[in-house]
């Protein structure tokens, strides 16, 4: 097969989670004898192309220049993430008058005024946000969802899907670590003291309110992850918060990743949604404690290698992280089971493009 993974515009000059997850998707299927190419948004697909899969059905412009006009088989992966709870607090006129979907919308437009993406689609511009999402749904041949919690949340918030049409097109395959985090010898737990952050610094992924304890608390707390390009402010206001204790690191490649996580005991996901957390299997197979927000889809995904709190309740956060730190033992299982494999995660993708 000759497959087309199409992302978006920024995958590698913001990287993020799903650069991960298409970067290792494609190495494990290119392992597997397959012809891959990553194809960011603006760029040709390749003429031999047989499968286009598509990743973020919540970036709907980006797939509109192909969808129509590509004949092969159209599979999609929904990484659905809910924006709302920070977007409430970011633009709260504009979220009270249009909603998540509208919201959406005017950032797509955004995007392209401040030249991080591309132009919209005509047919995007026409149809908006939410009816552009429900095409993509309605059309694909099939779609993958991370997490039984992602697929209940696309019902509830984009379209209907019932009986045989579900049942026939929908996949669950989850997400993998990459082969390096399972590999390398693991230090023990009396070598690692404090805090650790890893991703990119925005509103959704909440890290301003652990800055703020840590501080607070005398917590060593390292927090790793460049600025959002459209959120600059944000990253100012997390430094703006920070005490003696904080520091602060650029994005790193997966062996400094590597090296960070095997230096510190307690990995915290304060994130106001995570529709797959890749970073909290990363830790877990690197023996650190993972504590994460109780939020959908993690409190699934995550639910044999996390302990989950309300991080809107400032004593569970303290007295978690506490906890943690004297005792540095693990409660929750450490065995990275093998769907979460990429090369596992490659077969399974296979069965779904036949």
């Amino acid at each position: 097969m000759y497959i087309a993974l199409l992302a978006r515009k920024t995958l590698f000059s913001q990287p993020g989670g799903d650069t991960v997850q298409i970067v290792e998707t494609a190495a494990a299927l290119e392992r597997r004898g397959n012809k891959v190419q990553i194809v960011r948004f603006g760029e040709a697909l390749h003429p031999h192309t047989s499968i286009l899969h598509v990743f973020n059905v919540g970036r709907p412009n980006d797939a509109y220049p192909y969808w129509d006009q590509f004949k092969g088989k159209k599979i999609l992966s929904t990484v659905y993430v809910d924006y709302s709870s920070a977007d409430r607090n970011r633009f709260p006129r504009l979220f009270k008058l249009f909603g998540a979907h509208g919201v959406e919308y005017f950032k797509t437009l955004a995007r392209w005024r401040n030249k991080s993406d591309g132009a919209p689609d005509f047919n995007y511009l026409i149809r908006g946000q939410k009816r552009s999402m429900v095409k993509l749904l309605e059309e694909a041949d099939a779609f993958i969802t991370s997490s039984y919690s992602e697929l209940e949340r696309i019902k509830q918030d984009c379209i209907s899907l019932s009986g045989k049409n579900l049942r026939d097109r929908h996949h669950v395959v989850p997400l993998g670590v990459p082969q390096a985090f399972l590999s390398a010898k693991r230090p023990s737990a009396s070598n690692r003291a404090g805090l650790l952050m890893v991703g990119r610094l925005e509103y959704l992924k909440n890290q301003k309110r652990i800055i703020e304890l840590a501080t607070q608390q005398n917590w060593p707390l390292s927090v790793i992850g460049s600025a959002n390009v459209n959120q600059p402010e944000y990253y100012e206001a997390c430094v703006a918060a920070a005490g003696p204790t904080v520091k602060f690191f650029p994005h790193s490649d997966e062996a400094g990743i590597i090296a960070a996580m095997d230096l510190h005991a307690v990995l915290l996901i304060p994130s106001f949604f995570e529709s797959f957390s890749l970073v909290g299997l990363e830790a877990a197979a690197r023996g650190m404690q993972v504590i994460a927000n109780d939020v959908a889809d993690m409190n699934e995904t995550l639910a044999a290698y996390a302990t989950f709190v309300d991080f809107s309740d400032e004593q569970a956060i303290v007295g978690a992280v506490e906890q943690r730190l004297v005792e540095l033992g693990h409660k929750k299982s450490q065995a990275i089971r093998s769907e979460h494999t990429w090369d596992h995660i490659a077969l399974k993708l296979e069965e779904v493009y036949a």
